[in-house]
């Protein structure tokens, strides 16, 4: 069976930036990730009603120089900031540090084009995945069933994790499932100043 989580990780390569491209290193998942996905007519840049791994380069490259605010060729931490805060994405603005130091290839504190390009293989792997009828590219309706399936296991995670955080199973969860779940975590309680 096809892989439903693919349609994330071909996202991921279009992006190629930020906290996406983070998120490809943990299997494409895009818990972390704000905002919307992007469309198959956004993904599809050359408008031939198909996705292909150039049209996922061309995407990655739009990106690239829509964060890189002044140009340059590099993306530093500040115009990933910038752009992070754009997007309402306070999350993505705390990990920047770990995910510039993993993908910085040359040290230099900035992330180049060539650090942020997806890999090829990487993208063939992704669109074979999603390319049902093996013609070496998405089409739409390969592209809306993958999008479908990946809204099905999500929507069965959220009713799982909801399942797990109402121990008393009466359909809420009340403050005191919450913590209990936050304290197993690892989290401290609500209101608790104390460090553990």
């Amino acid at each position: 069976m096809k892989s439903t989580m693919m349609i994330s990780a071909v996202v991921i390569a279009a992006l190629g930036v930020t906290a996406v491209s983070a998120s490809a290193k943990e299997g494409g998942k895009m818990r972390h990730m704000r905002g919307q996905m992007p469309s198959f007519e956004q993904l599809d840049t050359n408008g031939d009603g198909f996705i292909t791994a150039e049209d996922l380069q061309a995407k990655a490259a739009e990106r690239f120089a829509g964060i890189d605010a002044n140009g340059d060729g590099v993306i530093t931490k500040e115009e990933l900031t910038a752009h992070a805060e754009s997007q309402g994405n306070e999350r993505m603005v705390k990990k920047l540090d770990r995910m510039i130091s993993r993908m910085d290839a040359n040290g230099d504190g900035q992330l180049s084009v060539d650090e942020m390009k997806p890999k090829t293989d990487r993208l063939a792997k992704m669109i074979e995945k999603l390319d049902t009828d093996g013609d070496g590219k998405i089409s739409k309706a390969e592209f809306e069933t993958a999008q479908a399936e990946r809204k099905t296991k999500r929507s069965e995670r959220k009713a799982e994790m909801f399942k797990k955080l109402d121990t008393n199973g009466d359909g809420t969860i009340s403050q005191e499932e919450w913590d209990a779940a936050k304290e197993a975590r690892g989290f401290k309680k609500r209101g608790d100043t104390q460090d553990n």
